[in-house]
C-alpha cells in the first residue's frame, strides 16, 4: 500500500514539473515578435495592417508571434499590393524585410474589354465627303501618327501613342480608328487602349479619348446619333 501511494506522489510530481515547464515555454514563447521592416519603390506608400493604417513606407511595425495578420500596401496611382503576414510561436524575436516595386495604375478611364464599342457620327449633309475626310484626318494627325490611310476606302488607322495621359508612360498605349461607312454618311470612331501589367498587355479602351473624338468629330463634320 505504502509502495503505490509513493508511486502516485511521483507520479503527480512529474505531472506538477512538466505542467509547470510547458507553462514557461508558452510563455517564452508568445512573448517574442516577429519585426517587419516594409520598404516601397516608390517610397510614400500606405501600410495598412487588418484594416487599420500604422505607417507609411519606409516603415517597421511588430507583431506578436503567433500572428495571422494581412497586410495592404496602397498608393495612390499605383496597383495596391496585399499580403498575409503568418508567424508561429518562436523562442526569439526575428525581423523581416518585405520589398515592394510598385506598378503605377491605369488611368481610371480605362476599361478592360475585347470588344471595342464605336462611336457613330452623322456627316452633315452640307459637308461633301473631300471635305469631311480632310478635316478628320487633319484633327487626328494633329495628335497621332497615321499606320494606315485611304482616302478610298474612307479608313484610318494610327500608330499606338504612348503620352495620351499628359506624360509619356511606356506602360500605357491607345490608338485611334476612323471608318466611314461605304456612302460615306457617316463616320464610325474606335478607341483601343492597352495597359501593360507583368510583362503582358491588358486589352480595353479608353473612354475618355473616345468621348473627346465624339465631341471634336461630331463638331466639324456633324452631330451623334447614338
Amino acid at each position: 500500500m505504502k509502495k503505490k501511494e509513493k508511486r502516485n506522489k511521483k507520479t503527480i510530481i512529474l505531472w506538477v514539473m512538466l505542467a509547470g515547464v510547458l507553462t514557461l515555454a508558452v510563455l517564452l514563447l508568445s512573448g517574442c515578435t516577429t519585426r517587419y521592416r516594409i520598404t516601397t519603390d516608390p517610397s510614400g506608400a500606405k501600410v495598412i495592417v487588418d484594416g487599420e493604417l500604422v505607417g507609411v513606407t519606409p516603415y517597421t511595425f511588430s507583431l506578436s508571434d503567433p500572428a495571422d495578420a494581412m497586410m495592404v500596401i496602397r498608393k495612390e496611382g499605383y496597383d495596391e499590393i496585399q499580403e498575409r503576414l503568418i508567424t508561429k510561436a518562436s523562442s526569439e524575436d526575428s525581423t523581416v524585410g518585405r520589398y515592394f516595386t510598385l506598378e503605377e495604375a491605369p488611368p481610371i478611364t480605362f476599361v478592360q474589354t475585347l470588344e471595342h464599342s464605336w462611336a457613330s457620327i452623322e456627316v452633315r449633309e452640307d459637308v461633301p465627303y473631300d471635305r469631311a475626310w480632310a478635316s478628320v484626318v487633319d484633327l487626328i494627325v494633329r495628335k497621332f501618327e497615321a499606320a494606315i490611310l485611304s482616302k478610298e476606302d474612307g479608313y484610318l488607322r494610327t500608330t499606338w501613342l504612348y503620352t495620351w495621359t499628359g506624360e509619356l508612360r511606356e506602360d500605357y498605349r491607345v490608338r485611334v480608328t476612323i471608318k466611314f461607312v461605304p456612302d460615306k454618311s457617316k463616320v464610325d470612331i474606335k478607341s483601343e487602349a492597352n495597359y501593360l501589367r507583368r510583362q503582358n498587355w491588358i486589352i480595353g479602351s479608353d473612354t475618355a479619348l473616345l468621348q473627346t473624338l465624339k465631341s471634336d468629330i461630331m463638331g466639324i463634320v456633324g452631330r451623334v446619333t447614338r
